[in-house]
């Protein structure tokens, strides 16, 4: 079963896993891979009459691709859903539903971007020689921590929402909200930028530390695509 090591003393190779609400101490020669066990890294339990009889590490490209396939089938199905029940509504804007009324490349532009901001690593973080990394979703708090990217949740929450407008809403204007999702980007990059390296805060100077994920990429992108798609239907649209 799938767990996660909660401690890990490299002194004495002894270690705690967290895995189905349980708890479970292990030793490093239950350790069955070549890289070292890290805090927060996802590893294989074997259990024997409930203790570990073996760990192994699960690799990272392994995780994205099984996180990748789960979210695609969940994003499918909301989109499948979502157009269904706003069929109706829609039939009148021309090829009736979300897909008919935005355009299939629009549609996806937006998935991708749920995807990186909210479950696709914005940027690492490297600590005592260990990779964390976290979407900026879950960042937006951390950002106003340290001094930059305040109301950058507030905002990712407003494009969520602003992709659904024009639907609603048939006016030519609120195909700019579709503007939002890059802008909200680029705030949140130049404002953590400014607090990490020394505009002020607290995380002043902390710049090395940090790098892009392809959360951050992917976002971009996408962000490009809709802002594009929003300014070509506004300046088409009568």
């Amino acid at each position: 079963m799938r767990g996660r090591i909660l401690q890990y003393n490299g002194n004495d190779g002894t270690g705690l896993i967290s895995a189905d609400g349980q708890q479970y101490p292990f030793q490093i020669s239950m350790w069955k891979s070549d890289t070292p066990p890290a805090v927060g890294k996802t590893v294989e339990l074997v259990l024997a009459e409930g203790r570990p009889q073996s760990v192994s590490l699960v690799a990272d490209d392994v995780l994205m691709r099984e996180k990748t396939a789960e979210l695609t089938g969940k994003l499918g199905s909301f989109v499948g859903e979502l157009s269904s029940g706003l069929a109706k509504g829609g039939a009148a804007a021309g090829g009736g539903g979300v897909i008919g009324f935005y355009g299939r490349n629009l549609v996806i532009a937006y998935a991708v971007y749920l995807l990186g901001t909210l479950f696709f690593n914005a940027i690492s973080i490297k600590m005592m020689g260990q990779s964390e990394g976290k979407p900026l979703f879950e960042l937006a708090s951390l950002l106003s921590q340290i001094g930059g990217g305040g109301g950058v949740k507030f905002g990712l929450i407003l494009a969520y929402l602003g992709f659904a407008v024009p639907f609603f809403w048939r006016d030519r204007r609120a195909w700019l909200l579709l503007l939002l999702p890059l802008v909200v980007l680029l705030y949140a990059l130049w404002s953590g930028t400014r607090a990490l390296s020394g505009g002020g805060g607290p995380g002043g100077g902390m710049g090395d530390l940090f790098s892009l994920g392809i959360g951050f990429y992917l976002a971009l992108i996408s962000g490009v695509v809709l802002a594009g798609g929003g300014v070509k239907r506004f300046l088409t649209s009568t």
